[in-house]
């Protein structure tokens, strides 16, 4: 035969040319032959791919029964060049299909490549397993059916056409535990939520008819739909206990994603868990979602970064090969819904979605591969959508062609049930009554549940929460104890300062170092970084575990925290926090990923899973806030009215305006505001470093957990006049309200002026006050205000009798910052006469402008307008 030159090329009988032409071609298979596999139930059978064609390869069906040597790198010896691509249809053409042609690492690579070549995802599984896989679809069929025709037209979002997805997870938890797994986490959206509760997660069927029947009890709290509700169950599986959990999850598609890395990585911690094998986080995806929702990469980004690694996730896509009412090609640019997962370089397993033993055979090769490399892991379960995106939707309007191949299908029970009686697996009696007897079962549970009622509530303080509480009003107020005797606090704070002698120190870090000795020695003025690490030092020092996470938070996006030092002949790193005594608690700092959405939602799992842990995300600039709008929506404002899950998670949003530009002004304080009710969360924007140091041991000192939300400053971090004294530190606990120091008793009747502020504006104020000698105006500060402290506020309007004027002052437009909030909640306190009035900026629709000239043109202006003087 002539080689590519137009001549023979052979070596000791070898025709090195067409040997090295099979070659490529098995590699073609290994890189594509998943694009042309049978894994579309709908469309069954091999396709073709121009670059899978033996004329590709300058080969001819006259070569088919050429003996080929390459034979002996697959393992099967000198075969002819037919039988050669029989063995690859068969490992990579069949219903299972493996893409790992974008894996550059060898050892995951050949791991992947000796398996699938040793035809592990077409070996038959053992009547047992086959047994047991039949039974999970005859419920999946049933439990949806039964569904349908109780509750006609309710929305259930059913499972059915990936009814195969049932088994595999109760296989998958079977296996898990093999190999080490006592928990598994399960993240997903509607599709299928039910049924996997029914199914997998054993829940008790009279409380999920209740809850389509609306046949619940009264004061549950606001709740939410039964598709979105979590859940968690102990289960016994091959003899073992281990312990399933739902996170619950909005309408938001993928939101829950990094939530539940987050709690994935916190319990991990708890555990110690260094492995990583006993906590085996889940997520189910929908195809759509997954290829278009940014936050699916934000996730598959942080799953190898060393403060967010959990030991790796298993993603399974439901893919319907439809969103909603759009196809793939109106919804993704890339040929798999998968192909955003190839960035992590992990196999990407295609299997068809009516080939049970295939599915089990990947989620088999998935927790070993994850098991050995500690990685992500894809598969992509390629089926369909029998009815609508909801039961009550009719997808012929614009699928009339797809729906007419789904009306005519076989369900996926009926195929595979045939296969095992043909098989002499079971008989047809035997899968009769399975059915009956799973029929009879949900009659049962129908009877029973209209004779009770039903909580849906999940109980929000079991195991790690239990001890804590929701809290009752008046608890919200009550003092926390949290100051520190100054002889601690300066032995803690000499323990911050302190670096082993050999390590060498940034000069200017040094210059730092030295001036917080002195501070400690002479008892001198404590300033904002400085307090921080003094609140999380004591913290430390006390047992408690803090963690704080954010882009570029181990320095401080202003050079403000030094919190991990850098030797600078060897680059070597010291984190002085973990080194002040035996026995102390762990500080976590890490620099996040440049994300909000993935890494706002991953504290808020961790602060779910571990309430003892002080858990704070801090923004690189409070506007930054923006990016994770659906965390805080969806989770941090609701969650525990609308699932019973609680959260003490600190977000630290730098605030204030400083002439930075719209983009580096606000963290947004109007839109937590807007979104306070029912004590759900704390807002606070504080003044003093010794403000902020109780308001941060507070968080953790309490018995009941709320997000806090704190508006950090930028300025005040090096403003000289923004400094506590250290017995400040020792005083007892943090004050909602800062009274004016100014007016002592029988000054009182002098005030004919309050000025309420929050934040930074009040140093401005107090300047001016004082240049201006204006001895008739009250400055008092609104430390924290939601919840709002009403008792403290009207005390304060009481003790100035003779003030007429009341006046809001703040730094951003008018329809942003605090008065929006404040006109509808401080006016209900006013007495007599008094009336409230606005100093401030215009309603905008940017926060801020852009020149530092009219920056500063428009502080003095606010300042004036505030003090009565413009």
């Amino acid at each position: 035969m002539p080689g590519r030159n137009g001549g023979p090329v052979e070596a000791e009988g070898v025709d090195l040319d067409f040997e090295l032409k099979v070659l490529e071609l098995i590699q073609s298979y290994r890189e594509l032959g998943f694009l042309i596999a049978d894994v579309d139930p709908l469309h069954r059978g091999i396709k073709t791919h121009p670059l899978l064609k033996l004329d590709k390869f300058g080969l001819t069906d006259s070569d088919l029964t050429r003996t080929c040597q390459v034979g002996k790198m697959m393992g099967i010896g000198p075969v002819p060049l037919q039988e050669i691509i029989r063995r690859l249809t068969i490992y990579y053409l069949s219903p299972a299909s493996v893409e790992y042609g974008h894996i550059n690492d060898p050892r995951s690579r050949l791991w992947i490549q000796k398996r699938v070549e040793s035809n592990y995802l077409s070996k038959p599984f053992s009547p047992e397993v086959k047994k047991r896989a039949l039974q999970k679809l005859i419920e999946a069929e049933l439990f949806e059916s039964f569904l349908h025709r109780r509750f006609v037209g309710q929305k259930r979002f059913s499972i059915e056409g990936a009814d195969v997805l049932i088994a595999m997870l109760d296989f998958l938890i079977s296996q898990a535990t093999n190999l080490g797994a006592n928990e598994i986490l399960l993240g997903m959206a509607h599709r299928g939520r039910l049924n996997v509760l029914a199914n997998i997660f054993q829940k008790d069927l009279q409380k999920m008819l209740g809850e389509f029947s609306g046949h619940l009890d009264a004061n549950v709290g606001d709740g939410d739909v039964k598709y979105h509700m979590g859940f968690s169950q102990r289960v016994q599986t091959n003899g073992k206990a281990v312990h399933l959990s739902l996170l619950p999850n909005p309408s938001h598609l993928e939101a829950v994603n990094s939530v539940l890395m987050g709690v994935a990585h916190a319990k991990q911690k708890l555990r110690g868990d260094k492995e990583k094998i006993q906590i085996i986080p889940v997520l189910l995806h929908g195809d759509a979602a997954f290829s278009g929702q940014g936050v699916v990469y934000e996730c598959l980004n942080m799953s190898e970064l060393r403060g967010y690694t959990v030991g790796g996730t298993i993603h399974i896509i439901v893919n319907n090969q439809i969103g909603f009412t759009t196809s793939p090609s109106e919804y993704r640019s890339t040929s798999q819904a998968t192909d955003i997962a190839k960035m992590l370089e992990i196999p990407i397993f295609h299997v068809n979605a009516d080939e049970p033993e295939s599915a089990l055979r990947c989620i088999l090769m998935a927790l070993n591969f994850r098991h050995k490399f500690k990685r992500d892991i894809v598969i992509d379960l390629v089926g369909y959508r029998r009815y609508g995106h909801n039961e009550s939707d009719e997808p012929s309007f614009t699928q009339p062609m797809m729906y007419k191949v789904i009306k005519d299908h076989p369900r996926v029970r009926s195929l595979y049930q045939e296969k095992l009686v043909k098989e002499k697996v079971v008989t047809e009696d035997e899968t009769e009554n399975i059915a009956k007897g799973y029929e009879a079962q949900l009659e049962t549970a129908f009877e029973q549940f209209q004779k009770i009622r039903i909580s849906p509530m999940m109980e929000g303080f079991q195991d790690r929460w239990e001890g804590f509480r929701k809290p009752a009003e008046k608890e919200i107020f009550q003092k926390v104890e949290t100051g520190i005797q100054v002889e601690l606090l300066q032995e803690i704070g000499q323990k911050l300062i302190q670096v082993p002698d050999t390590f060498h120190l940034n000069a200017k870090i040094e210059k730092i170092l030295e001036g917080r000795q002195k501070i400690l020695d002479e008892q001198g003025m404590i300033d904002w970084p400085f307090a921080e690490a003094l609140a999380i030092a004591s913290l430390l020092w006390e047992g408690h575990f803090v963690r704080l996470a954010g882009q570029d938070s181990e320095r401080g996006t202003f050079s403000q925290r030094h919190s991990v030092y850098h030797d600078m002949e060897n680059g070597e790193k010291y984190n002085p926090y973990n080194d002040l005594k035996k026995g102390q608690g762990k500080f976590e700092v890490v620099n996040s990923l440049l994300s909000e959405y993935g890494a706002l939602g991953f504290e808020f799992g961790q602060s779910m899973a571990n309430p003892k842990e002080l858990m704070m995300w801090e923004a690189q600039y409070g506007d930054f806030i923006n990016g994770a709008q659906i965390i805080i929506d969806q989770f941090l404002v609701a969650s525990a009215y609308k699932w019973n899950r609680f959260s003490g998670l600190v977000l630290l949003l730098p605030h204030g305006y400083e002439g930075q530009g719209p983009e580096h002004s606000s963290g947004r304080l109007e839109r937590f505001l807007k979104a306070c009710a029912q004590n759900n969360i704390q807002v606070c924007n504080v003044t003093t470093p010794a403000q902020y140091f109780h308001l941060l041991r507070r968080q953790i000192l309490r018995m009941f957990r709320i997000p806090l939300v704190i508006m950090t400053p930028k300025s005040l971090l090096r403003n000289p006049h923004a400094v506590s004294p250290l017995v400040d530190f020792e005083k007892s606990c943090f004050e909602e309200v800062l009274t004016d120091s100014k007016f002592k008793r029988k000054k009182e009747h002098q005030v004919k002026r309050i000025l309420f502020c929050s934040g930074k504006i009040f140093y401005a104020l107090a300047e001016a006050r004082e240049k201006q000698q204006l001895e008739n105006i009250a400055l008092i500060r609104v430390e924290q205000l939601y919840p709002f402290p009403k008792k403290k506020l009207t005390a304060v309007l009481e003790a100035f009798p003779n003030a007429q004027e009341i006046v809001w002052c703040q730094e951003g437009p008018q329809n942003m910052e605090g008065w929006e909030f404040i006109s509808q909640n401080l006016p209900p306190l006013l007495q007599g006469k008094q009336k409230l009035l606005y100093a401030g900026g215009a309603p905008q629709a940017s926060p801020a402008n852009s020149y530092l000239h009219l920056h500063l043109n428009e502080q003095k202006r606010i300042v004036q307008q505030g003090l009565g003087i413009l």
